[in-house]
Formats: structure tokens, C-alpha cells, sequence
């Protein structure tokens, strides 16, 4: 079959991602031995794919297997959860850097800029902690902490910010779904996108944990598309994991106080913007 027809039945798309959600589900059933020999066939097919084929969605499909092999292959050298999580993430800095280098998808589509930042910041910790609650509630996590140690705390905040936060919603936003809305459209590709990042949460082997993170996911999606701003949208993401590993397990009371108040500042924002549109206007 010529690579053409491939595209116009989307079965350049269809096989990598079929496969992808095969390896996570044979995860979700406690098989990972079945499944990273297919997250590492469809690397190589990716890879090999795109030295024949001029089609920048494999490069960001390409970070899925890849990642999901370096969370399941990196040794443990920590005892405690949360230091493990700056040793799989980090490597991950270098492909995203490799895609930007070679422009498959640029700064400006990743959403590298701050401009409107400080405009949607209070919407994007409210989601945060929101969507942390919510996701505490399916899971109830035990804390990523220890002794309520301050300097744990200050790391964790950190890790799942500028670790977290920016490598996951580089790959599934500013990446996988940039991509795919301009291969199947907006919402297909946002839909699509949230789908996959869902299953990537397979193991928790929880089937509500797979739909409640494909329904933040799509949050998180939206949250990118109006902003255009992957700080905004990893700051929403880091802080979803701080409210779960950390907030809602030591202080759940204090997260309604916490989710409102940014939201009245997010109003208050957009209606002096509102306002001062309106006085230049006249």
C-alpha cells in the first residue's frame, strides 16, 4: 500500500496509536512483560518510519513508548517515591529539545511564551487544585512526603512543576496535540490526545483513574488551546499533583478556599480587561 493511502485512511496514525493503547492495557491487566516489547517495536517502527516518511506526528508519538520504557527501566536508587521522579523525567529534556531543534514542532506551537500568563494564572492553579481533589478521591494516594518535612514539601512542588508538569504536558499538549488537531481536526485531536494521555495512567489499574485522568487531560487540553502557553499549562498540571500527593492528603479542608479564591481573581481580571477595552473602544 502506497504511503498516500496510508494517510487518507489514517493507517500511518491508526497502527502506532492501536499500539500504544494495546502495551498500556496489557499494563492495566499486570502484564508489563507483554507490554514494553510492543512500546519498544512500535519505538522502532516510529523511528525507521520516519526516515521514509515526511509526517512530524511520529516524532511525537515517538515520546509515548519512549517514555513509558524509561519510566519501567530506570533502577531505583531511592526509597522515597518522590526523588525517583526527577531520574525519569529528566532524560526526557532531550527529545523534547531534539523536537524543538528540528522544528517538527516549533517554539510558538509548544507554546513557549509568558505572554498572558499572569492573566490566566489564577484559573490554572484553581483547575490544578480542583482536578487534584478529584483525581485524590479515586486513588486516595498516601502523601509523597514524609513528617510533614518543609524541605520535602519545597522539592515535591518543584519536581511536579518543572518536572512533571512541563515534560508530560510538552509531550501530550504542546506535542501530541498540536499534531493531531492538525492532522483530524480540533476536537478530534484534543479528544484523541486525552485519550491516550488516560491510558498512559495505566497503572493504577483502575478503569474510573483511566476516565477521570482522560477528562483532566481534556481539561488540560483546553486550558493549552486558549492560552497557547505551556508554562500555564504545566503550572495547572504541577499543581493537580501537588493537591494529590500532598494537600489532599494532609489538608483536604482547606482545598475548597483554595480553588475559589484564584477563580475570583481570574473574574475580577477578566472584567477589568473587560473594562478597559470598553474605555479604549470609546
Amino acid at each position: 500500500m502506497k504511503a498516500l493511502n496510508a494517510e487518507r485512511y489514517y493507517l500511518d496514525l491508526l497502527i502506532p496509536v492501536f499500539l500504544i493503547l494495546l502495551a498500556e492495557i496489557l499494563i492495566f491487566y499486570g502484564k508489563p512483560e507483554a507490554a514494553m516489547p510492543i512500546h519498544a517495536l512500535n519505538l522502532v517502527f516510529l523511528s525507521l518510519s520516519t526516515i521514509f516518511v515526511n509526517n512530524r506526528t511520529y516524532p511525537a508519538l515517538m515520546l509515548l513508548p519512549l517514555f513509558r520504557l524509561l519510566n519501567v527501566a530506570m533502577p531505583v536508587f531511592f526509597h522515597l517515591t518522590l526523588y525517583s521522579y526527577v531520574l525519569v523525567y529528566a532524560p526526557m529534556f532531550i527529545p523534547m529539545y531534539m523536537i524543538l531543534k528540528e522544528r517538527f514542532i516549533t517554539a510558538e506551537e509548544a507554546g513557549l511564551t509568558f505572554e498572558r500568563f499572569w492573566f490566566f494564572l489564577p484559573v490554572s492553579i484553581s483547575m490544578g487544585l480542583a482536578l487534584g481533589w478529584g483525581e485524590y478521591m479515586v486513588i486516595k494516594p498516601q502523601m509523597l512526603v514524609v513528617d510533614n518535612d518543609l524541605q520535602q514539601m519545597l522539592i515535591l512542588a518543584l519536581t511536579m512543576i518543572f518536572f512533571v508538569g512541563i515534560v508530560e504536558e510538552f509531550v501530550f499538549r504542546s506535542s501530541l496535540q498540536t499534531v493531531l488537531q492538525e492532522r483530524i481536526g480540533l476536537i478530534g485531536g484534543l479528544v484523541l490526545a486525552s485519550v491516550i494521555f488516560g491510558f498512559m495512567h495505566s497503572g493504577y489499574h483502575l478503569t474510573l483513574e483511566l476516565l477521570y485522568v482522560s477528562l483532566a487531560g481534556l481539561a488540560f487540553g483546553v486550558l493549552f488551546w486558549l492560552s497557547k502557553s505551556l508554562p500555564i499549562v504545566s503550572l495547572a498540571h504541577g499543581v493537580t499533583n501537588i493537591a494529590l500527593f500532598l494537600v489532599a492528603p494532609l489538608k483536604p479542608e482547606i482545598l475548597p478556599y483554595l480553588i475559589i479564591g484564584p477563580l475570583f481573581l481570574f473574574f475580577f481580571y477578566a472584567y477589568a480587561l473587560d473594562r478597559i477595552k470598553e474605555r479604549i473602544a470609546t
